[in-house]
């Protein structure tokens, strides 16, 4: 492959090893976010440069087709890039998360390539390429529809980039507002020499001046990374921001050192110089912040640093590198949360007192209803329960298909007794026979005064002959109590057994076989228990 060095060619290569090397210094000021993505830029710049610096130096017409058909990559690549980071720059960096926008910006450079690389089919891109003037290599292309579309779609892109830029230096200061400005200047080298090309123009005919114009623009690029320290936001923000920040920050490097701090952290942490000192020595009175300093508590935390007044802070920390391989160092920042940790145990206190109250409030609501639903002298369940719960009761069975058995008692004379030992001694009678009944209830029993001297016990699942049995061990013991409690002549207990379904299937039916069934025992000399015939009631 022959070469004949050119002015223009020397131009070209020049811009290439300049632009790789603002690349090199955008990376290295600023890995992340804009930076990258300028140092991407000047990258596909330099691509640019270097493939049409090839094709000016080339010789042969199959050369100079092949290094015009890659410039593609870069011209698309460099307008993809120049949108980007003007959406970073101006703050719209979100507009990139939905997958669609990322693919219509990179859309650009893939088409054009596609279209350069196919031309030999449908000519779209060069109809025609002719000798340049006598004695140079150049040569001349005649372009088709399709390069003017993709030149169309360029300058979408490039005015797109300019209008963001212009938007975020009006709205910014300072270096911010100067760096917006150096990128559109020099985006406005290779705009103006594309609109002079694009339509035939140029003072040398069959050259590109497009990437040649790219040497004044990388030259505005050098002068504002050396002058204006583009890219190089330090001192800037250090001035402006972190030291008029109402938020604490300390830098603390990866050997413990305090590097720096404002001095809002300076009067928190007691009003004395904190850069150069160790931050085992700063820090001595909250061991808290000298882990969250050294990175063995990285994760957020919260403290007091004075109490008097108080001054509760949020703190959180950040590795940062100095380089790469480097041990982390840390970033520090404090805020003043103690209006915000005051309102908590307010609120806390608050809701201790509320949560007493209610446990007091359900106390005494269990409590009433309690004393709703219970006999005051003996613990059982009153009258009132009784009408509630037996229906109900008759209806489960019912549902169930199972027996359900009612026991109604009687103290024998307990009138008598009343009258001839007082009523002091007739409550006792009560209320030790009451006691033994919900100690021999079952969990599904329900035991209830059922009026004066008369109780009764609801018994689910019993049979009559089982409930029977069970009443007679209650007759049996009671009198055994009622003799160890002091009772000479302990009066006797008189039962009526009834069941469902078999004695009576409603609760008035049960209630009256049952009482039936305790008239048949006492008429019988009571101290006995009788089962409902299946004719009462």
């Amino acid at each position: 492959m022959e070469w004949l060095i050119t002015p223009a060619a020397g131009v070209l290569f020049g811009t290439t090893a300049l632009s790789l090397t603002l690349a090199g210094i955008a990376i290295g000021r600023h890995p992340r976010g804009e930076g990258r993505v300028f140092a991407l830029l000047m990258g596909a710049v330099a691509v640019w440069c270097l493939a049409a610096g090839l094709e000016a130096a080339s010789v042969s017409l199959s050369a100079k087709i092949l290094w015009s058909k890659l410039e593609y990559v870069g011209n698309g690549s460099t307008a993809s890039l120049f949108l980007l980071f003007a959406v970073y720059h101006s703050g719209r960096a979100r507009w990139l998360a939905r997958g669609a926008h990322r693919v219509i910006v990179w859309l650009l450079p893939v088409v054009g390539f596609g279209l350069a690389t196919t031309n030999e089919l449908h000519q779209w891109i060069w109809s025609g390429i002719s000798p340049g003037p006598a004695g140079s290599n150049e040569v001349i292309y005649a372009h088709g529809v399709g390069y003017y579309v993709v030149v169309a779609w360029i300058y979408a892109y490039i005015f797109l980039a300019m209008a963001l830029l212009v938007t975020a230096a009006r709205r910014s200061s300072g270096n911010r507002r100067r760096e917006a400005w150096t990128v559109l200047l020099g985006a406005t080298f290779p705009t103006a020499a594309g609109v002079l090309y694009s339509f035939g123009g140029g003072p040398f005919p069959g050259l590109n001046i497009v990437p040649v114009s790219c040497f004044l623009t990388a030259v505005v690029f050098l002068v504002s990374m050396g002058v204006l320290r583009m890219f190089d936001l330090v001192p800037v923000a250090r001035s402006a921001l972190v030291e008029q920040m109402a938020d604490a920050v300390v830098v603390v490097a990866h050997d413990g050192r305090i590097v720096d701090a404002n001095a809002t952290a300076t009067h928190w942490l007691g009003d004395t110089p904190l850069a150069g000192r160790r931050v085992t020595e700063a820090f001595a009175r909250w061991p808290e912040l000298v882990h969250v300093a050294l990175l063995t508590r990285p994760d957020p935390t919260a403290l007091a640093l004075r109490d008097e007044p108080l001054l509760y802070v949020d703190v959180r920390a950040t590795p940062v590198r100095e380089s790469p391989g480097h041990a982390p160092g840390c970033l520090i920042v404090m805020r003043d949360i103690t209006e915000r940790f005051r309102a908590s145990i307010a609120l806390e206190q608050a809701n201790v007192r509320l949560a007493g109250q209610l446990e007091r409030i359900e106390a005494l609501q269990t409590e009433l209803k309690e004393q709703a639903i219970r006999d005051g002298l003996t613990g059982l369940f009153n009258r009132r329960y009784l009408d509630e719960v037996l229906p109900r009761e008759l209806s489960r069975a019912s549902h169930e298909r199972t027996v359900l058995s009612i026991v109604m008692v009687d103290v024998d004379h307990f009138k008598e007794t009343n009258d001839r030992r007082g009523h002091r001694e007739g409550d006792r009678l009560l209320s030790l026979l009451g006691m033994l009944l919900r100690e021999r209830s079952r969990p599904s029993d329900i035991a209830c005064r059922y009026g004066g001297e008369e109780f009764l016990l609801i018994l689910p699942g019993a049979s009559p002959e089982t409930a029977r049995a069970r009443m007679e061990e209650i007759r049996a013991e009671y009198a055994v109590r009622l003799r160890a409690a002091g009772f000479a002549h302990p009066p006797t207990l008189s039962a009526g057994v009834a069941a469902f379904p078999e004695h009576a299937q409603s609760d008035d039916e049960l209630l009256q076989a049952a009482d039936a069934a305790l008239y048949e025992a006492k008429a019988a000399g009571r101290d006995r228990v009788c089962v409902a015939s299946t004719t009462s009631g």
